[in-house]
Formats: structure tokens, sequence, C-alpha cells
């Protein structure tokens, strides 16, 4: 394991920062799904933005549609150990559990948790393998994206990593990689910047210690 580079970590935090991504600290895996639990059971209930006829729906959201009664938490990437631990705790707080067929949930996930495999501090960017079509689903159905990171495993800049990247693109079958910095935004009609038209309104990242 590559030794922590506390400068890298200070500056990935305060330029993740500054794309309004919230930024926590967690001693290991565990703290980081107790953090994904708290977060679900605060935030306001998931809008249910498309048809979903299985679900019991709640009050009018702010866009005027339904809200979802029985919260949503997808963790695809998780082992089965610490899936179980999610899956425990989540029951626990009355929220479902997922990491697979989350096609069922297209109205919109409260949060999808992923494991980043790499930070850059430059611009304070998480990398995601996202090859399996169920982490490309837990991150952009989701109202809020949590990553975990490693503080090991944060660079300087892209060029810093571009062995990695042609790693893991020198392999015959096909990969997706996904670059995250800051919750989704956009600004495509008439120059009007708005929050989660794409993906999440919110991203946390936990840095782990490592």
């Amino acid at each position: 394991m590559p030794p922590v580079n506390q400068a890298l970590v200070n500056e990935f935090r305060a330029k993740a920062e500054a794309t309004n991504a919230v930024v926590r600290e967690a001693v290991d895996l565990d703290a980081a799904l107790n953090y994904v639990v708290e977060v679900c059971a605060v935030k306001t209930p998931c809008e249910m933005l498309a048809d979903e006829p299985e679900a019991e729906q709640g009050p009018p959201g702010p866009n005027g549609v339904p809200t979802r009664v029985r919260r949503i938490v997808a963790a695809p990437d998780l082992d089965d150990e610490h899936f179980a631990k999610l899956s425990a705790v989540c029951e626990a707080k009355g929220f479902s559990c997922i990491r697979e067929g989350l096609h069922a949930h297209l109205a919109g996930i409260d949060v999808g948790f992923s494991m980043a495999e790499l930070g850059v501090a430059a611009s304070g960017t998480c990398m995601v393998n996202t090859d399996a079509e169920e982490g490309r689903l837990a991150g952009m159905l989701s109202e809020i994206s949590v990553l975990a990171l490693k503080k090991s495993e944060i660079y300087p800049h892209l060029p810093a990593i571009a062995e990695k990247l042609r790693a893991r693109m020198g392999d015959s079958a096909p990969t997706y990689t996904t670059f995250i910095t800051g919750p989704s935004r956009t600004a495509d009609i008439e120059r009007v910047a708005a929050i989660g038209v794409h993906g999440p309104l919110e991203l946390h990242i936990i840095l782990l210690e490592g």
C-alpha cells in the first residue's frame, strides 16, 4: 500500500469542496457504511421521477411528483461481508438495501454507494470503475452519491494516473471508467446552472485511512 501524502489529501479535499462535494473522513469501511445510512436517514424522501407502480408513494415533493415511502440504499460494489453489515443496519432503519436489480428502481434511489479506485488532487476528482452496469446505475439514479476513497490512492494530477488508465484499457474486454467531480450539474439551457439533471444532487466523498 502506498504511503499517505497528507499534502495531496489536503489539496484533494479543498478542490472537492470547491465543487460542492461533501468530504468526510472515516477510519475504515464499516464507519463509511454507517455514514451512508446516516445520510439516508436525514435526507428528504426520494422523488419518484418515473413510473414505479409497486412502490408505496408518499406526498408530492418539490417537483410535484410522489415521494417514495421506503428509502433505498444501493451498494453494488460491496463484498458479501460488508453488504450483509450494511443490509442489517438499513433494515433496522426500515430502508431497503440492494446491489442488483437496480433497473427496477428507475424512479430514483436515495443513496448510491461506490468505491473509488483513485482520486486526483488537482481537481478533486474520483475515478470509479463502472464496468458493471449496476455500478453505473447506482451513480446515475441516486439522489445522493457516496464514494469511498483511500487516502493513499490520491494522485497529484491526471498525468500521474496515465499508466493506470493504460493498464485498464489494455485488456481486450470493454471497460467503463467514470471520472466524478462534484454533484451533477449542467448549464445547457440558456446557460442557467442546474444541479442534479444528469445524476446525483449531492456527492459525498469519504476519505478512508490507509
